[in-house]
């Protein structure tokens, strides 16, 4: 195993959920520092401005994480010198229809946040771990939530699905001890971005209400820094929990 550091210049970092909020936040910080960054997400035309807009090589990838198939294949869909994929960033999520009371929740609703939140994050890191496992070498950052370990009342199923995410990394954290691949999960607490009003159809005005309760909210651009911070960290040393809080 190199102790170069995993995020030098030239290496190669996949991010889901790249179009908007945290995820576009630590592509262009990601970039910022020289990395070569495939930015993947649903949204092409975003994907496509964020690309013209960031410092060094970027690919954008379409690609919805919920969509299996299309998951298990998306490094055959690279361009041969973008598959090596050094850096991992699982993102993508979101919380449709979420904040409200359980036994009023829509069942397709709920099963489109646990096939985003836990299959499609499971599946992306089925789809990149080998590789990384061959070479022992390679990190994979997943953004949870401070909700992967404690729980809110009408919020049970993202909760869920956050405490499946933060379950999940830990046991798989174990399983790759002396692989040469490390795996941190960054967890953050309020973030002001768009995804409040993704999760009630992209009702901005909802999306205001509920933040202007709060006195105080991270940015997308203070979870990309926790990213960047665990990256720099030595090969030998690996950051396992980010808790992020707003002050």
């Amino acid at each position: 195993m190199t102790d170069k550091a995993i995020l030098h210049v030239g290496a190669v970092a996949l991010v889901t959920g790249a179009s908007a909020g945290i995820g576009r936040a630590v592509a262009v910080a990601l970039s910022a520092r020289g990395a070569r960054v495939i930015c993947a997400a649903r949204r092409r035309d975003r994907l496509e401005a964020l690309v013209g807009e960031l410092p060094g090589p970027a690919l954008a990838l379409e690609l919805d994480i919920a969509d299996g198939e299309a998951v298990d294949g998306l490094v055959a869909r690279l361009p041969e010198d973008w598959r090596r994929i050094d850096i991992l960033i699982n993102n993508a999520g979101h919380d449709l229809g979420g904040r409200q009371p359980y036994h009023q929740r829509a069942a397709a609703d709920v099963a489109a946040v646990i096939q985003t939140n836990v299959t499609g994050m499971m599946r992306t890191t089925l789809a990149i771990l080998p590789a990384m496992r061959a070479r022992g070498r390679g990190h994979i950052v997943t953004i949870g939530s401070v909700n992967g370990v404690e729980w809110v009342a009408n919020h049970s199923v993202y909760v869920g699905s956050k405490f499946a995410v933060h379950g999940f990394t830990n046991s798989l954290r174990q399983e790759l001890q002396g692989t040469g691949v490390r795996l941190t999960e960054v967890m953050p607490g309020l973030v002001r971005s768009e995804f409040a009003a993704a999760r009630w159809g992209g009702d901005e005005a909802r999306a205001a209400e509920f933040y202007g309760r709060f006195d105080s909210a991270l940015s997308p651009e203070d979870v990309a820094d926790a990213v960047l911070y665990a990256l720099d960290t030595p090969p030998h040393v690996n950051i396992c929990d980010l808790v992020l809080r707003p002050a």
